[in-house]
This record gives C-alpha cells, sequence and structure tokens, in this order.
C-alpha cells in the first residue's frame, strides 16, 4: 500500500524495524545492506516508494528470512489501519497486534540462527563479522562510561558478555598504551572480566582467556610493572595450550608472541624479542596484525642500533598501515622511517617522502606532531648541507620541546643544533646551548645515564672542547637510549 503523495510507509517502517535490529545509524546499515547511503535515506524518510530488492536486501543484512517478508508488512499495515483509530478498543487492538509484530521478529531471529548456532561452538551465536559489529555498538555504550560503571554493565547485563567485545576492548586497550598506561591496563582487565564471564564451552573460554591475560601483561608492560606482565604473559601462554583443542579461528593467535617481543626488548632479553616476532609472523597467516608486527620489529632493532634492519622493517610495513584509516600509526612509522634514513645518511631520499608526512602531520593537526614535523626537516636540511634552513627549524622545534617539557627531544635537537653550530666554528654559541640545556635538564627528571652523556657534552662545550664527533655520539646514544634506558654511554675509541 502507497500513500497518496508516494510513500510507502510499510516499507519504511520495514526499514526502520530492520536497522533498529542491529542498532545501526542510516549511514552504517546502508553499508552493512549494501545500499548507498543517500538511497537508503530518502527510502526510509518515505520520499520515494521502497523498491522490493531494497527491502529484500535490508531483511538481509538484518537477517529476517525472506519468506517472512510479506508477512511483515502484512502485520505492520494492520498495525497501522488499527492504531488510527481513536476509542480505547482501537489502541487496545492495536497493542495486540504490536505483540504479534514482535513475536514475529522472534520467531524470525530464531529461525536464521538456528542453523548458525548448530555451525559454531557453543557460546558463538553468530557469524563473526554480525559479532564484531555487535561488539562495535556495545563498546560506543561503554566507552563514555567509568572503569566502574563498565564493570557493572558486564556484570550485570548479559548482552555485554561476547567474545567479540572481549576482542574489541583488548584492542581498545592497544589504542590507549602509548599516551595512557593506566587506561589501557584498565580496559585489558575489563577484556579480561568479559572473558571469564561469556557462555560457552570450556576451550574456547581458555583461549579467549588467554587473548585477554596477554592484553593484561602488555598493560602492566606500559604501566613499567615488568614482573607483573612477564606473570600475564607466561599465564596467557598457559591458557592458550590449555584450549588448543578448541581453536575456532576467531582469534588471532599472532597477538600472544607479537606482545612479549615488546616485553622482552623492554627487558633487553633481545635474542628472544627476535625469535618472538619471527613466531608471531608465523602464526598471522592472514596477514593481519603483520603491519604492527613489523613495527615492534623495527623497534627492536632500533634499541639494537641496527638502522639498517630497522628501516628494512618499517618499509615492510609501510604499505599495511593505511594512511586513511590509521593516521596516528600511520605518521608515527613515516616518521621513524625517515629518522632511520637520516641516520644511514640518506638525506637525499629522505627528502623524497617528507611531503607525505607533512600531509599526515597536518591532518593530525597537533601541535606535537607538526613540532617533529619541522625537527625532521632540520634532520633531512642540516644533511642536505642547508645550515641556515636548518638552524631555524632545530631552534623552532627546540623552543616547543622545552615548554612542553619533553626533556629527551629537548636535549636531540639541541644537540643537532650544536652539531650545525660547531660545524661553522661557532663555538662560543655551543658554549650558550650547552649552558641552557644544564638548567633545563637540573630542573627535569633525565635518566640517569642519559644524563651523564648529556653532562659530558655540556661540560666540553663550556670549555669550548666539543666536537663534531662527540656531538654525534651522543645524538646516535640518545636514538638508542629512548627505547634502553638502561643503556651505558661510552665514547667510541675509549
Amino acid at each position: 500500500m502507497v500513500d497518496p503523495d508516494g510513500n510507502d510507509p510499510e516499507s519504511r517502517l520495514a526499514l526502520v524495524l530492520f536497522r533498529n535490529f542491529l542498532l545501526l545509524e542510516k549511514g552504517d546499515f546502508a553499508r552493512v545492506a549494501g545500499i548507498a547511503p543517500g538511497q537508503y535515506t530518502i527510502y526510509e524518510r518515505g520520499e520515494r516508494p521502497t523498491p522490493r530488492h531494497v527491502l529484500e536486501k535490508a531483511a538481509a543484512a538484518a537477517g529476517f528470512p525472506l519468506y517472512l517478508l510479506d508477512l511483515l508488512l502484512w502485520v505492520i499495515r494492520s498495525f497501522r489501519a488499527v492504531a488510527r483509530g481513536r476509542s480505547r478498543a482501537d489502541r487496545a487492538f492495536a497493542e495486540g497486534f504490536f505483540v504479534e509484530l514482535a513475536a514475529l521478529v522472534r520467531q524470525a531471529v530464531d529461525v536464521i540462527l538456528e542453523p548458525v548456532r548448530a555451525a559454531r561452538p557453543a557460546g558463538i551465536a553468530r557469524p563473526a563479522s554480525l559479532d564484531r559489529l555487535g561488539a562495535a555498538i556495545l563498546w560506543a555504550n561503554l566507552e563514555p562510561c567509568t572503569p566502574a560503571e563498565r564493570r557493572m554493565l558486564v556484570e550485570e547485563l548479559a548482552e555485554y558478555r561476547t567474545w567479540a567485545l572481549c576482542e574489541r576492548v583488548a584492542r581498545e586497550s592497544i589504542h590507549a598504551a602509548p599516551n595512557h598506561p593506566r587506561e589501557a591496563l584498565e580496559l585489558a582487565e575489563l577484556a579480561l572480566l568479559i572473558a571469564e564471564l561469556v557462555p560457552g564451552g570450556a576451550l574456547f573460554r581458555s583461549q579467549l582467556e588467554s587473548y585477554a591475560w596477554a592484553h593484561v601483561g602488555n598493560g602492566r608492560h606500559v604501566c613499567n610493572d615488568l614482573p607483573g606482565a612477564d606473570e600475564a604473559i607466561a599465564h596467557a601462554r598457559k591458557l592458550w595450550k590449555v584450549g588448543a583443542g578448541g581453536d575456532s579461528g576467531l582469534l588471532n593467535e599472532a597477538w600472544l608472541p607479537g606482545l612479549e617481543a615488546s616485553l622482552r626488548r623492554s627487558q633487553r632479553r633481545f635474542p628472544e624479542a627476535l625469535k618472538r616476532i619471527e613466531e608471531a609472523l608465523a602464526l598471522d597467516q592472514k596477514g593481519e596484525l603483520k603491519g604492527e608486527i613489523l613495527l615492534t620489529k623495527a623497534r627492536i632493532h632500533e634499541t639494537l642500533g641496527d638502522p639498517v634492519a630497522s628501516a628494512a622493517a618499517l618499509t615492510e610495513a609501510a604499505p599495511l598501515i593505511d594512511p586513511s584509516r590509521q593516521p596516528r600509526n600511520a605518521f608515527g612509522l613515516r616518521f621513524n622511517l625517515l629518522v632511520a634514513l637520516c641516520n644511514l645518511q640518506c638525506f637525499a631520499e629522505a627528502e623524497t617522502k617528507l611531503s607525505e608526512v607533512r600531509e599526515l602531520a597536518e591532518r593530525l593537526g597537533g601541535e606535537l606532531d607538526l613540532t617533529r614535523l619541522v625537527w625532521l626537516e632540520g634532520k633531512v636540511a642540516a644533511g642536505l648541507g642547508r645550515t641556515a634552513e636548518a638552524e631555524t627549524a632545530f631552534r623552532q622545534a627546540r623552543q616547543v620541546f622545552e615548554r612542553r617539557e619533553l626533556t629527551v627531544n629537548y636535549a636531540l635537537v639541541s644537540l643537532e643544533l650544536a652539531l650545525v653550530l660547531l660545524e661553522q666554528g661557532r663555538t662560543g654559541e655551543v658554549r650558550t646551548l650547552a649552558e641552557e640545556m644544564l638548567v633545563i635538564f637540573q630542573a627535569q627528571q633525565v635518566e640517569r645515564e642519559a644524563l651523564a652523556a648529556l653532562r659530558l657534552f655540556c661540560d666540553a662545550a663550556k670549555q669550548e672542547t666539543a666536537t663534531v664527533e662527540l656531538a654525534r655520539q651522543v645524538v646516535k646514544y640518545l636514538y638508542r637510549a629512548q627505547h634502553d634506558p638502561e643503556l651505558r654511554f661510552e665514547t667510541e675509541g675509549a
């Protein structure tokens, strides 16, 4: 039945019903159903009659059996007819039809999901893609809550106890780790709570708990609890082995050795870290995590002072990190790749890639990202002999790093500025620079070994005996010490 104004109310209301069954916004549901978002909006608003094939696509996306579609439209039509009545009896009759409609929807859900339930392990009711879509919706509800509120919802409401939500919350923990370590640990512990409450078979739950424990280990790692992280990783390996017989294929086993490799790097167990990286790459058969695993590999080689191997891993990872979807990761990867190229004296090659890094920094729009870009441009300019351009860039970056109290970055850019000045014989300015650096280092916390290296340079600069070679050695050391605070500084040839 189409209204005189051209609307198709039954189909339009069916679209709303299907979309709300998945709890999606119009654009998201249209994409899931394979309908152009603009066209879908027109149909749901009733601005144009809904074609039958569009309605069937929407029904299929919601998991509604097509053979019940006409019956659904009839129930909606009957409901609308009686709902237009104004008497109490008419409204009571309409409420009865609403109950019938709800029962029909429940019947359709049971019919469509029964064969799926039979084919899946216990506790896994729907295809993985739909479960992950549902997890995205549940996370949208959890995200604005406090940690205590999140735990309460998981403990009290069964819909929050799904394997896919455990996976999603663990993934959010990874995203939080670089800048918010305490939040990363809280999220990993929430993922573990979800894993422990997910219904179903013991073997699958063992795997799910293993996955969550690996992320708890990472959360402890970024909170500098290395013994606790070690304990969590060991427990994760034990649980994964227990659940091996119930492998559902839903979880990527590469997460465990990948996160362990990062921990081993921080523990200075470098051979074991590289071994775990190769294990992770072998287990990641679909390549879902390859880009992130290679980033960890690059950091390990950077810590080992091997810029060639680090640059090779970053180059391999670059096409695997999509800038449109992961602009933060893409910026970090490409920035570090250009730093590695500068360390290898490949300044001309680095310059050809600067525009891509600049575009990402401008897209992110943060002061620090843009400042790091200026710093990088200064490094390239210095390497290509454009000393005036390099000096301007280093001084600009240095001011921001000092104001933001980023001591290591401030020290590095100051030393690189000192290199430019020393190469021009401007030792008096280097002495002034060193005096300013010492004031900053005394006011802010600096790792003991790094402070010793910086004092050595500053003392030499104050006596105007600092050399280009000494400055380069300290710069090289500081780049490694960022990832290895216990690394001792030793001057070459000593």
